[in-house]
């Protein structure tokens, strides 16, 4: 399965999506919309996907779609509140951990649990991995190899296209169980189920109370201390007329739509320092690239922000990667603009508040 990196071809899937079928359907490996690469790099608004739904479907019949979709924006939200904290434990500290290091048969893909396997190899082929394979893998490493979320964190992130930092930072530790109510356990029963497979006799072919209290298998006790690193593309000597407005990307945010009529510079810039924070494959990087490419007249910088030199109308769309940034930064459109600006506890406790909002 590949995600074409397209503007098209996401307006296309996005037309193909049947909340009703989602809400039964989006837990198996073949149930999801393939949207969140486009929704990480911005080619898609929550709102514009929001309002393309309720378009065909009423309220009832999209609730389970626009419920996981507010999912993500609780995490944009919470990384603009917590900033760097969503590197750390945030309500209490990880239990049972043994390690720090993820275990070498993750990496491998080698647990010996075959449909995991499979898609942790997929992973390495396509850049997706299925919301509930995400789960099972932050699982099986965190809860049942008891190794610390945060470097096995950094190794999916590494190989996603739709990569998020808040994403996928807080939702490992909502399986740790340093950011939920109780640790996330994997059971083989439950893979089965969705992934329309068997494995009688697996390590994890257990009920979960036994899984809890399982000390960590033979196939998961190796070790790997990850050498994550990013490469960065060819960077061309910028053409910048300081007499036009300049807008700047960044690879959270790719719209072909913002600013179209615009005439202006268009710039790409991939900050060095971001990406030794927060590195990505060869994969992601070409990807961001790609969607850079489809917007007319855009330009890719390799550098630091400040080594810059522009006019006085510089525009840029607000993102925490880019606090740093000086000019004119707009703010993304909200999915819930009227929904109290601030953290929350849970994600309940702002569903709560979204589900107000798709009331009025």
């Amino acid at each position: 399965m590949n995600i074409t990196p397209s503007y098209q071809a996401a307006l296309a899937l996005l037309k193909g999506v049947n909340p009703k079928v989602y809400a039964r359907g989006r837990n198996y490996e073949n149930g999801g919309t393939k949207l969140s690469p486009y929704l990480t790099r911005g080619v898609l608004t929550l709102p514009q996907v929001r309002d393309a739904i309720l378009q065909d479907y009423t309220t009832d019949e999209s609730y389970k779609f626009l419920f996981e979709l507010a999912w993500r924006e609780y995490w944009q939200r919470e990384w603009w509140f917590r900033g760097n904290s969503i590197k750390l434990d945030i309500k209490r500290e990880q239990p049972l951990v043994e390690s720090q290091l993820i275990p070498s048969s993750v990496v491998d893909a080698t647990t010996g649990i075959n449909a995991l396997d499979t898609h942790i190899k997929n992973l390495y082929d396509s850049g997706y991995m299925f919301n509930h394979a995400r789960m099972w893998t932050a699982g099986l490493v965190c809860n049942i190899a008891h190794t610390h979320w945060w470097q096995p964190s950094q190794w999916l992130y590494y190989h996603l296209l739709d990569g998020d930092p808040a994403s996928n930072s807080l939702s490992w530790q909502w399986v740790a169980n340093t950011f939920s109510s109780k640790r996330y356990l994997p059971a083989q029963s439950n893979i089965d189920k969705y992934t329309n497979s068997t494995q009688p006799g697996s390590y994890l072919d257990k009920e979960y109370s036994e899984l809890a209290d399982m000390k960590t298998p033979e196939q998961l006790q190796e070790r790997s201390e990850l050498n994550l690193h990013w490469s960065p593309p060819d960077s061309v000597k910028l053409g910048i007329d300081t007499g036009k407005p300049t807008l700047l990307y960044h690879s959270f945010w790719l719209n072909q739509d913002w600013h179209k009529d615009l005439d202006a510079n268009r710039i790409l810039v991939l900050e060095p320092s971001w990406f030794n924070k927060w590195p990505i494959s060869d994969k992601v990087t070409q990807f961001i690239i790609s969607l850079a490419e489809e917007i007319d007249g855009m330009q890719i910088y390799v550098g630091e922000f400040g080594e810059l030199e522009l006019g006085d109308d510089v525009r840029f769309m607000k993102h925490q990667s880019i606090r740093h940034w000086a000019g004119n930064g707009e703010d993304v459109t909200l999915m819930f603009p009227d929904v109290p600006k601030k953290s929350y506890n849970s994600f309940m406790s702002f569903w709560k508040q979204c589900e107000k909002s798709l009331k009025k």
